[in-house]
């Protein structure tokens, strides 16, 4: 039987100047956490990672992003519960409609996530 075991330190050299993008709800944010800490796990010092704008990444909405400064790599992650638009209901339309999810639109996050070698989105 062959086992396999993720290599932090081999994908780190792979990802090297990169930057991975996670787009998405709470699910996409535990899946950004676990990659964050299996990466860690490939860095001889600790303190070289580090969020970008001093922001803590505890009970955070909206945007992070991780820089692992021996790889040059950035592993971000953008709160985006809908992938488009949740916009004002349209006009003339009955007072029970609260509001329109405009499918025809992304986020306006999706602007900042161009560029990106990896995206990820859920």
């Amino acid at each position: 039987m062959l086992y396999c075991r993720f290599n932090a330190t081999d994908f780190l050299d792979r990802a090297r100047d990169g930057r991975i993008v996670f787009a998405g709800d709470s699910i996409v944010r535990n899946q950004w956490e676990s990659l964050l800490c299996m990466l860690a796990q490939g860095v001889s010092n600790q303190s070289t990672i580090y969020e970008e704008h001093g922001s803590p990444i505890t009970k955070h909405k909206g945007y992070l992003s991780m820089h692992f400064e021996e790889y040059n790599l950035t592993v971000e992650y953008y709160r985006v519960p809908f992938l488009v638009i949740i916009d004002r209901p349209p006009k003339d339309s009955p007072k029970e409609v609260r509001g329109a999810i405009r499918v025809d639109r992304l986020h306006w996050y999706c602007a900042k996530w161009v560029g990106a070698d990896i995206l990820l989105f859920s």
